[in-house]
């Protein structure tokens, strides 16, 4: 008799944690759930791309500024000024 209350314990025990992973798989696919993740990704790489092109900017313009291309540039329209 104790070993089948000690089966049937541990059987509740087990149906119970399934059944507690079941409904929190369940809301991790639910569509509200999905949505909510798809547009955080969404916000993610749309802040990476925005700190991508920020950084390339500010590289070009050390990159004009190192060789001088914005001073030539500068010399070059004001020559054309002048004729």
């Amino acid at each position: 008799m104790i070993k089948r209350i000690l089966w049937f314990v541990i059987g509740t025990a087990v149906g119970v944690y399934a059944v507690t992973r079941l409904k929190k798989r369940a809301q991790v696919l639910a569509p509200e759930s999905l949505q909510a993740s798809a547009d955080k990704m969404a916000s993610a790489i749309r802040h990476f791309g925005d700190e991508v092109r920020a950084g390339m900017a500010e590289r070009e313009t050390e990159l004009r500024d190192a060789l001088g291309i914005d001073t030539a540039a500068a010399h070059q329209t004001q020559r054309e000024d002048d004729r």
